[in-house]
């Protein structure tokens, strides 16, 4: 009470709390709210976006994309963390999408993550190492809708 110095604490509420994910702390580079840039982006570190983007991503990092955060392009990094709007393909080892999330585009993902909350409109393939990929094959007469599933074993 008297005396007690407070420390100022960050509030952590758009940041995602997740094992192995990126975290605020990691985050060298920062494109803040209101901030709108086009062009194609390379990422070397990890990133928060919270502004719009027109333009495609790619790095080594990995990517928050927070709740006012817009990407228009594709995204192929190493990690992505969505909380707003990305609408374009993405290419990663893992994908998050928290509450709120929206994305439409088409995915290539080792890991997957959503949270109730979110939408994803597109086509989903997972790729890992000596697994199989799945393929889903239209039949000839698509009057019922159904699909054939096609295996195929990778090494």
């Amino acid at each position: 009470m008297f005396g007690v110095k407070l420390k100022n604490k960050e509030p952590e509420l758009n940041n995602p709390v997740t094992n192995k994910s990126v975290s605020a702390k990691d985050i060298k580079s920062l494109i803040g709210e209101g901030c709108r840039v086009e062009g194609s982006f390379f990422i070397p570190t990890a990133t928060r976006i919270d502004g719009y983007i027109k333009g495609d991503l790619t790095g080594d990092g990995g990517v928050i994309i927070g709740t006012s955060g817009k990407i228009s392009g594709s995204i192929s990094v190493s990690e992505v963390v969505i909380m707003g709007t990305v609408d374009g393909n993405i290419e990663t080892q893992r994908l998050e999408l928290k509450k709120g999330a929206w994305l439409s585009g088409d995915i290539i993902v080792g890991s997957l993550i959503t949270e109730s909350g979110s939408t994803f409109n597109g086509k989903c393939s997972m790729k890992t190492e000596n697994s199989n990929v799945t393929e889903l094959i239209p039949e000839e007469d698509n009057s019922t809708g159904n699909v054939k599933i096609k295996t195929v074993m990778t090494k």
